[in-house]
């Protein structure tokens, strides 16, 4: 792989922070492949709008009238999302000759606006239908194996690129780290950068003194070697592109930690990926005798008009006790607490304890 390669690749990754960049990388790559266009996108999370669009040396007015005018006739678009994700493929491809021959896309559009030989990759992220492309200079052009070979080696950080960029964008991390600077928060937050401690709030802090985990070589981990491979597998799933959560066990003092790990930003240096030059870890202790927040449960009986044994109903479930356990000890029958529990649920509008934990957490806010 050349340096200049290399480079681009990197300019890709720094470009996942400031989404001009990604226009400006792409004009590189369009002069380094000899290129006339580049386009990359990315739709939205229903496929029926674009989430993500990066252009280069392209009139923003082309994309505007093939949206507009020519995407619901586009047959080679079948062809495009039933190929496999990260293949480089050219017109010979993705054309059909009764496409070539009565098409409004080769006959009208295309001629306009100087769109000559197509080089691109089907990138889709997610089920998130994506498109990296590139048109020749000239209209009889075509793309040298050399510089087929290095664009496939683009696409593929290309689409991790902007895996990156639609995460970094889903989960407002830098938000988060400000929001989080009140210590009145219900969970810990820790963010590293550049492998250094930057922030760590109160409560995050309260788990580290615990020395379950610690930070360590700039990252999270855990002195318990089965809840440590745990760990290894979240951070190489973080690589990436995801913001998995995790469940740690401390087996000495029955403690459970929920980890949920966001947003690294990767470098690209001497022909693989480095670690982040930071990341940030959200963490929740879930013990069930401090999980219960008697005056968020107060304010959920009293929004949702919950009688005093449909909201000690609901207590047991958030705590996790076991509904027989709780049966016991109140003296009741156990199809009696199914049935406070049942009309507490339905005055709730909720449907599953998964649905009764989403909303207690949701009234945290109001403590």
């Amino acid at each position: 792989m050349s340096e200049q390669l290399e480079k681009l690749i990197a300019e890709l990754y720094e470009s996942v922070e400031t989404k001009r960049l990604f226009s400006e990388t792409l004009s590189k790559i369009v002069t380094y492949l000899g290129a006339a266009q580049s386009h990359l996108c990315l739709l939205g999370k229903d496929n029926s709008s674009i989430g993500l669009n990066f252009t280069a040396n392209m009139d923003p007015s082309f994309l505007d009238e093939y949206h507009q005018h020519y995407v619901n006739i586009d047959y080679r678009l079948k062809l495009i999302t039933k190929s496999p994700v990260g293949a480089v493929m050219t017109d010979d491809q993705f054309n059909t000759q009764e496409g070539l021959r009565s098409s409004p896309i080769h006959h009208d559009l295309f001629p306009r606006y100087d769109v000559n030989r197509i080089m691109g990759s089907n990138i889709t992220v997610d089920g998130r239908l994506g498109w990296f492309g590139v048109t020749s200079m000239r209209k009889d052009g075509t793309f040298s194996k050399e510089v087929m070979e290095d664009f496939s080696r683009l696409v593929v950080h290309a689409r991790k690129a902007l895996q990156l960029r639609q995460l970094r964008m889903e989960t407002g991390e830098r938000e988060l780290v400000h929001r989080s600077s009140n210590d009145a928060q219900t969970h810990g937050v820790i963010m590293l950068a550049n492998g250094e401690t930057e922030y760590v709030n109160q409560i995050a802090q309260d788990i580290l003194d615990l020395g379950f985990v610690r930070i360590q070589n700039g990252r999270l981990v855990s002195r318990n070697p089965r809840e440590q491979k745990k760990l290894d597998a979240v951070h190489r799933r973080v690589r990436n592109g995801e913001a998995p959560l995790v469940r740690l066990l401390d087996s000495k003092t029955n403690t459970t930690y929920a980890v949920q790990v966001f947003n690294p930003l990767p470098r690209f240096v001497d022909g693989r990926l480095e670690p982040a030059r930071w990341v940030t870890y959200k963490i929740v202790v879930l013990n069930p005798q401090d999980i219960l927040s008697p005056r968020t449960l107060d304010r959920i009986s009293q929004f949702f008009g919950l009688s005093g044994s449909e909201s000690a109903a609901i207590a047991a479930v958030i705590a996790l006790q076991p509904l027989s356990e709780y049966s016991r000890v109140k003296g009741v029958q156990q199809d009696t607490v199914r049935k406070q529990l049942k009309s507490a649920m339905t005055k709730m509008a909720v449907n599953s304890q998964k649905q009764l934990f989403q909303v207690y957490e949701r009234f945290k806010v109001f403590e």
